[in-house]
C-alpha cells in the first residue's frame, strides 16, 4: 500500500541571536491518509496579556486512533472532545537547538505514523475459529 506523507519545514531566517525562533511545519501532500495530522487542543495554551482567553495549542502528531477519533478543523465541543486536527502548525522555541531536537522527534513520529498505518492496512495473518 502506498501510504505516504510529504512535509515542509519553514525555518526562521537567522541574522542575529533572537529571543525566540518559530518553526512552521506543513503537510503538503499525503497519499491514502489525511493531511491533517497535527492534534490541537481547544483552550490549552495560556491566556495572553490583555485579558484574552486561553487559546488553542499543539498537543502532538496524531496516531492512527487520533485520525479516526478527532475531527478536522474544529473540536466537537458538544461531545466534550476539545481536540481537533489541522495540516500545519507553528511551534515557538527559545533556541535553535530545541528547534532542531523537536524536528528530529517530529521526523521520527511521522515515520512511525506511516509505518503504523501501513501495518494496519496489511491483513497480516488470519485465523479461522468455529464455535459451537
Amino acid at each position: 500500500m502506498a501510504i505516504t506523507i510529504e512535509v515542509r519545514y519553514h525555518y526562521p531566517e537567522i541574522q542575529a541571536e533572537l529571543q525566540s525562533y518559530d518553526l512552521r511545519v506543513e503537510v503538503i501532500a499525503a497519499t491514502e491518509m489525511p493531511e491533517e495530522v497535527f492534534v490541537i487542543q481547544r483552550g490549552v495554551a495560556p491566556a495572553r496579556a490583555g485579558g484574552e482567553e486561553a487559546t488553542d495549542g499543539f498537543i502532538c502528531l496524531a496516531d492512527p486512533s487520533d485520525l479516526e477519533e478527532f475531527p478536522v478543523g474544529s473540536p466537537n465541543l458538544e461531545a466534550n472532545v476539545p481536540y481537533y486536527r489541522v495540516s500545519d502548525v507553528t511551534l515557538r522555541f527559545r533556541d535553535m537547538e530545541s528547534l532542531g531536537e523537536t524536528q528530529e522527534l517530529l521526523d521520527a513520529d511521522f515515520q512511525k505514523l506511516v509505518d503504523s498505518l501501513k501495518a494496519a492496512a496489511d491483513a497480516g495473518s488470519t485465523e479461522d475459529v468455529t464455535y459451537v
